[in-house]
């Protein structure tokens, strides 16, 4: 089958389509014909060799961390020889498997990419797909949209708060705005003036970009609810950005008092110096499904950038790795592109 990936750790250059081996099913995941990709920008750095430490690669690997498409086989298959050794007691409960042609998403396994014409799922993530919701925004929905789900679930964000969420143009920033919205806070988007219609159409109150951050956020604040008090920051920036805008975030109370409500998806050192951490994941499929219930009811908006094929995937990788895409990026391929895409299509 064909992947798109890479061969050793590097720049765009290492990038190419290559011809590979199926996955092989194993314990604890589901082989699916991929119909959908979401592209994010940690995949740029899982090619770099940046995330060497806590991401494991096995090459040929392909790109890209989250998918939706077709079952082909699963590991709890009574055909399967893993699931079969692995019983344990006779006469004990074995799960439904995913049939054969059910439509889903979810999570890669361990060691593969999903930037490719089949791929594996880890079985704990896998979600059914939602009826209303196309393939394509599910396929948003384990990397970017999760992340932004956990960031402001762990932050515990309130009615009446101010958050503000710093990249709020991005696949993951753009989403985290919307959770928080939607929880009640009053929200602050950081983004370019580009993205300043994108940002404010979904409710958000855009604060630009640059030199004097901190001022311009502070006066945005004290314009909607009198003091400059931020009582929350999401982060999807980094540098000197995170840091500036930390010293506006109320510290918590008790502990040392240095804590604050801030979470990091884009820098880990400097986050924790400012009293913040990152966001601790939750890729279940108990999670991930109630996230898309919430897509289909329209409680947010899974914000589309672009569609590109599977042919054109160097492009996709482009538009992220520049930066400046609005909302989500996604790679469909042809055989899906038709019956099981249709629905909520539309993009940005």
């Amino acid at each position: 089958m064909k992947i798109y990936g890479f061969n050793s750790y590097g720049g765009p250059e290492v990038e190419e389509f290559l011809d590979v081996p199926e996955p092989v099913l194993r314990p604890g995941t589901v082989l699916i014909e991929t119909v959908a990709v979401g592209v994010n920008p940690a995949d740029i750095k899982v090619r770099s060799g940046a995330r060497q430490a806590g991401f494991p690669v096995e090459f040929p690997m392909a790109m890209g961390r989250e998918a939706a498409g077709i079952v082909v086989d699963s590991w709890r298959s009574p055909k399967s020889e893993e699931f079969a050794a692995a019983r344990v007691r006779p006469g004990q409960p074995i799960p439904p498997a995913f049939p054969v042609g059910a439509t889903v998403f979810g999570s890669c396994a361990e060691g593969v990419g999903a930037l490719g014409e089949r791929t594996l799922l880890e079985e704990s993530s896998v979600a059914g797909a939602v009826s209303g919701l196309s393939l394509e925004r599910a396929a948003c929905i384990p990397v970017a949209v999760g992340t932004a789900f956990d960031a402001v679930s762990e932050l515990d964000i309130g009615h009446g708060e101010n958050v503000v969420v710093l990249g709020a143009g991005g696949g993951v920033g753009i989403h985290a705005a919307q959770f928080a919205a939607m929880a009640g806070a009053c929200v602050f988007g950081v983004a370019s003036e580009e993205k300043k219609d994108f940002v404010e159409l979904r409710g958000v109150r855009h604060v630009p970009s640059g030199p004097g951050l901190a001022e311009r956020v502070s006066e945005a604040v004290r314009n909607v609810s009198g003091p400059s008090r931020v009582d929350a920051l999401i982060d999807c920036v980094g540098g000197d950005a995170l840091r500036e805008l930390a010293a506006l975030v109320e510290r918590s109370a008790g502990g040392n008092g240095r804590s604050r409500r801030i979470r990091s998806l884009a820098d880990k050192e400097t986050v924790a110096e400012v009293g913040g951490s990152g966001v601790r994941r939750r890729r279940t499929s108990e999670v991930f499904g109630d996230i898309a219930e919430r897509a289909r009811r329209r409680d947010f908006e899974i914000s589309l950038s672009d569609v590109i094929p599977f042919g054109n995937a160097h492009d996709a990788m482009r538009v992220v790795e520049g930066g400046h895409a609005r909302g989500k990026i996604v790679v469909t391929f042809p055989k899906g592109e038709t019956p099981y895409l249709a629905e909520g299509s539309d993009v940005e």
